[in-house]
């Protein structure tokens, strides 16, 4: 005897539906521990790994806070910025194949502010730490 699974009610297709209809834009609260990718908001970023395993992370504008250190999860491929105050940003993209293999060697990682995406006007180096669970 077959299983008839078409006539059962499809709650992600309804759930999926309801979000369409409703047109929300997330928008992250105020007080929230997680700030908007550095990726995010006109801001251009670029990830920079060389085979020496030196990083880093070029953007145009300034953030919102100082990063304290930095993140990189292997299994997920994702570079997390943690701040002073302990809020939480991602680097809004995946880390591409070529870059993971050095980037998990990486002690630090170099955040370069360049104005007017042109001139290094600040360049803080910040520990990374690297995380692998083999998931």
């Amino acid at each position: 005897m077959a299983l008839d699974l078409e006539d059962d009610e499809d709650i992600f297709a309804a759930k999926a539906k309801k979000q369409e209809d409703q047109n929300e834009r997330f928008v992250i609260p105020e007080n929230a521990p997680v700030l908007p990718s550095i990726m995010s908001g006109g801001r251009e970023a670029e990830l920079i790994v060389n085979v020496g395993s030196e990083a880093a992370v070029l953007y145009n504008k300034p953030l919102p806070e100082s990063i304290h250190w930095a993140e990189y999860d292997i299994d997920l491929a994702l570079l997390t910025f943690v701040t002073y105050s302990g809020k939480v940003q991602g680097l809004g993209m995946t880390i591409h194949k070529p870059f993971r293999k050095y980037l998990s060697k990486a002690k630090q990682i170099m955040m370069i502010y360049m104005e007017n995406s042109v001139q290094p006007k600040m360049i803080v180096p910040v520990k990374l730490v690297v995380r692998y669970t083999g998931i």
